[in-house]
């Protein structure tokens, strides 16, 4: 069976990684003109454990709301500058998971019965009981938590189609698994590096799911496929009528990913005016929308992946320095495919098993023939050839015929050839004495210097570095 990454540790070590995770505590926005009111909630609030917001009207509330997110909105319904209900509105816009609870005078239940139409989760007459508050929010949190693990559970399954577990039981991988769990413990800014097809985001993803942000949205941004001139809106917002069509009031997704996890994916890509700004962002945790004039804090934890190397990109003066040092606090390198060949068989059993196919059987041809290939796609390519070949193979046994593919074979002059003894040979090691004698002819060929010596084997500096370091040369 597959080696995924919930197998890494045993059931007991996994209860007690989560029991040391501290959760976010919730977040709650008391709102009411009477300024007793206010902080009496406030004290009994904070006493239960809650982080506590306090504004005297509509328009204060909603600049807070604006600012930070919240778990639960506590408000009155009548109050200076407008209604408790014109609040509820605008914040079931921003946040339709947010519970909010109206506090009505005595009496005044056709009001209430009004808020809870428009989506209010409950409402408290004046005056009340501080154990009936209590409970009542209790229960709107407790609500609220369900709300979001129902959907991240859905977001999950929809994610089995991208074969969004990571899978493995190579060295090279275990150690990936371990540095996932330790670091998904932490809030540190991680950069994830590896070629394109590794699964770069996967990582990114297992990071978010196991740390304490993971109840909070997952926001990925590809740093290259947004158009330069849109990218500072998407990514910070804008005001109203800070260009032609800022028709309205936009956040940005940093804004969106409140609590939650940002990864700014293949970061190497962005242009230099924004990688000024994400300095900014990432050092300060605070951003200005485009067309704003005041600053907003952001509550994220950043995560980045790149298939550039990026010491190259800053001798040319691509990427800032600055802001590489700023991403590279925790690096995770995820290695291609051709340098952890024994997780193929994992991978195309992997395959089979999101598919789901009846009856599909493979032959150990095929395995072997896939073993053998460089793929140069990784992980994707690897994918996409096991998913025509069972099409291809009508849905019976996978055979080599049936591997239609673009993976790059050895090259004819760089073939070794080899008679197969009669007891047989290890296969894997014979594989692993080629690469070493061919990593250190190169090495011997650019007279000890890695950079050359990768690029007579056509491969990245970083991943030479890698094959160098395992043979110990």
């Amino acid at each position: 069976m597959p080696l995924y990454l919930r197998d890494l540790v045993s059931e007991e070590k996994a209860m007690a990684e989560l029991k040391r995770e501290a959760p976010l505590p919730a977040r709650i926005l008391v709102v009411d003109d009477e300024a007793g009111m206010r902080e009496f909630l406030q004290i009994m609030l904070e006493k239960e454990g809650y982080t506590v917001a306090t504004a005297g009207g509509l328009a204060e509330a909603m600049a807070t709301f604006d600012v930070a997110p919240f778990d639960l909105v506590l408000t009155d319904l009548k109050m200076p500058g407008g209604s408790g209900l014109d609040l509820l509105k605008v914040v079931h816009t921003c946040d339709p998971e947010c519970i909010v609870y109206m506090m009505t005078a005595y009496g005044d239940a056709e009001s209430a019965v009004e808020a809870m139409k428009l989506g209010a989760y409950d409402y408290l007459s004046k005056p009340f009981k501080v154990d009936e508050v209590k409970l009542l929010l209790r229960n709107g949190l407790e609500k609220r938590r369900l709300t979001i693990e129902n959907r991240l559970l859905r977001e999950t399954v929809s994610h089995e189609a991208r074969l969004d577990r990571i899978i493995g039981k190579s060295p090279v991988m275990q150690e990936i698994y371990d540095l996932i769990l330790r670091t998904a413990a932490s809030d540190c800014t991680v950069l994830i590096t590896g070629e394109s097809g590794t699964g770069k985001e996967l990582a990114a993803r297992a990071i978010h799911n196991n740390g304490a942000r993971r109840e909070r949205p997952f926001v990925a941004i590809n740093c290259g496929a947004i158009p330069e001139p849109l990218l500072e809106s998407e990514l910070f917002g804008h005001v109203k009528g800070a260009f032609t069509s800022a028709v309205d009031h936009k956040e940005g997704l940093f804004e969106v990913a409140r609590g939650g996890t940002v990864l700014l994916d293949e970061i190497g890509e962005a242009p230099p005016l924004i990688q000024v700004k994400l300095l900014r962002a990432i050092q300060e945790r605070r951003i200005r929308r485009v067309g704003g004039i005041e600053d907003v804090d952001i509550d994220v934890r950043f995560l980045a992946t790149t298939n550039r190397e990026l010491e190259d990109e800053i001798r040319h003066g691509r990427f800032r320095e600055d802001l590489y040092y700023r991403l590279n606090v925790i690096p995770i390198h995820l290695p291609p495919l051709r340098e952890r060949r024994e997780d193929i068989p994992l991978l195309i059993d992997g395959f089979l098993n999101r598919v789901a196919t009846p009856g599909v059987r493979v032959a150990p041809s095929f395995v072997d023939a896939c073993t053998a290939l460089r793929w140069p796609g990784n992980i994707r390519e690897l994918e996409n050839a096991v998913e025509r070949a069972i099409v291809l193979g009508q849905g019976g046994e996978l055979k080599v015929e049936h591997l239609l593919h673009n993976a790059e074979k050895p090259p004819e002059s760089a073939a070794v050839s080899a008679e197969i003894p009669e007891d047989g040979l290890d296969f894997d090691a014979w594989i692993a004495d080629q690469e070493r004698r061919l990593v250190a002819q190169a090495l011997e060929r650019a007279g000890g210097v890695k950079k050359d010596a990768a690029a007579l084997l056509k491969v990245s500096a970083r991943s030479f570095r890698y094959l160098a370091d395992k043979y110990g040369l």
